[in-house]
């Protein structure tokens, strides 16, 4: 049986907290009274009452939050915010797994007048009625119907849903807008828009009054049709060789893309839910959390329609929509850096430590150096590669300068000095060209009389000859880098 609620405030004031009328007529099967705790949260500077919820199988945040509250339906924005505040442990809102327990902000209140049991928890007598089945089945009394030109509501719904002065009844507007949640101002109405119209015999039905004051939760699920839900305009389809590439490009971000499904935003209040369909316009969420909505492109300038698009940047906040065609270029641009050590260095100790791994000298990441400045012994921190034919060079990333690089200097050392943010490329340039090697970027070799370049940078010094790349060379680079006895490391940070 579905159950109404009558919530009573427990003090002296005997205020209602909330009411939803009943008409029993004799027919509840029995009523229930207890009592219900709920949380109160302060938000800027609001007492916010809160309920407690575990969330159930198949339950998501956009049902939870329509079925309850006054905030979810007049700001939504703020009802996210106050959402997020409330559960500082729900890293990521799109994701509440059955059995976790919740806070829903339902109403902003005054704290003062309601009776606390402890500090931030009120308790609210809860009187239950019984007597309202599960399910209205309306179908029999309404009807759908056209708007012609000229037409009224008055005139649609007929004389028994009018007083006897001819205007609509207040429970003649009620069920009119129940039955018609998309229309706000019963006064304009449009011709050629569909409209459901009451048959008068639903008046004497004995549950007319519990379906009346229930709002739109039971009539909506009853009046609307799924397939009459807002969804994505008409848009193209997105080719599977374009969903290789997204793929691809979410790798290279080190992102996820999401292709399948459909993620429902509250349309404006009474309004059936906008859906954004993610095969039409899949989703790419990067590992810092920002989203890139994809919308394929025709060259005829479709959109998603602005209110789903307000919805939806309501919802997420760093979000950026995209047409396809510019993220397959950034993401043909990102393979290219990716291949050609594009990348800039985030631990250059690290890094410089692979590259001279396959070289023929020592490297110690952290050494010691001590000095004198003045009167005053130091030490100072460098990166020490070991050379047998002439002084040692010192690393320094930045942390030592001035008058304390001269001091060092003087004791017999070579400084190289890294600026911070050098690329991959960079890096591998300005070290192994201290070190006296040559260097060429994409080297060439042929092979069957072609000419076939190799994305790296091949560096040389007498018989050592070495190759850094991003990724595995081809089977015939990789069989000529063998024949002219050169190494090559394929590099990752």
């Amino acid at each position: 049986m579905k159950k109404d609620f009558l919530l009573f405030k427990i003090s002296g004031s005997a205020v209602m907290l909330a009411i939803f009328l009943l008409a029993t007529h004799g027919h509840a099967a029995g009523v229930k009274t207890y009592y219900k705790q709920y949380s109160v949260f302060t938000y800027a500077n609001e007492d916010i009452l809160c309920e407690p919820y575990q969330v159930k199988k198949n339950d998501w945040l956009y049902k939870i939050f329509r079925q309850k509250g006054e905030i979810s339906e007049s700001d939504f924005p703020r009802f996210l915010d106050i959402f997020k505040k409330i559960n500082p442990r729900l890293s990521n809102i799109d994701a509440i797994a059955p059995g976790i327990n919740i806070l829903i902000p339902l109403k902003k209140i005054d704290k003062q007048t309601y009776h606390e049991k402890k500090p931030g928890v009120v308790e609210v007598q809860v009187v239950e009625f019984s007597s309202v089945p599960d399910r209205f089945d309306i179908r029999p009394f309404i009807r759908k119907q056209t708007i012609q030109a000229g037409d009224t509501v008055s005139d649609l719904l007929g004389s028994q849903f009018l007083l006897k002065d001819g205007s609509i009844s207040q429970e003649a507007q009620k069920i009119f807008t129940h039955l018609n949640p998309g229309i706000k101002n019963i006064d304009r109405i449009y011709q050629g828009s569909p409209v459901v119209i009451p048959d008068p015999a639903i008046l004497s039905q004995p549950w007319f009054e519990s379906f009346l004051y229930q709002g739109r939760e039971n009539s909506g699920s009853i009046t609307q049709d799924p397939a009459e839900k807002i969804s994505n305009p008409a848009l193209p389809i997105i080719s599977p060789q374009q969903m290789l590439q997204l793929k691809r490009y979410a790798a290279l971000i080190q992102g996820t893309l999401i292709n399948q499904g459909q993620m429902h935003f509250p349309g404006k209040t009474e309004q059936p839910d906008l859906i954004l369909d993610l095969i039409q316009t899949p989703l790419i969420e990067s590992k810092d959390g920002k989203r890139t909505l994809i919308l394929p492109s025709d060259g005829n300038g479709i959109s998603l329609g602005n209110d789903l698009v307000k919805n939806i940047k309501a919802y997420w906040k760093q979000i950026k929509i995209q047409k396809i065609d510019k993220t397959i270029s950034i993401a043909e641009a990102l393979e290219k850096d990716k291949s050609s050590l594009a990348d800039k260095v985030t631990t250059p100790s690290k890094f410089i430590s692979t590259l001279l791994s396959i070289t023929q000298y020592p490297y110690t990441p952290d050494e010691k150096i001590s000095f004198s400045m003045g009167t005053i012994e130091m030490n100072a921190s460098f990166g020490r590669i070991v050379r047998t034919d002439q002084s040692d060079l010192l690393i320094n990333t930045g942390s030592v300068y001035g008058l304390a690089i001269e001091e060092i200097e003087k004791k017999g050392y070579q400084i190289l000095t890294i600026s911070p943010g050098l690329t991959m490329s960079e890096l591998i340039l300005t070290l192994f060209t201290r070190l006296g090697y040559s260097t060429w970027k994409n080297p060439a070799f042929t092979t069957s009389g072609k000419v076939e370049p190799i994305q790296g940078i091949y560096v040389a010094k007498d018989m050592e000859k070495l190759f850094f790349t991003r990724q595995k060379p081809s089977t015939k680079a990789i069989s000529f880098l063998e024949t002219e006895n050169i190494q090559f490391l394929i590099l990752n940070q």
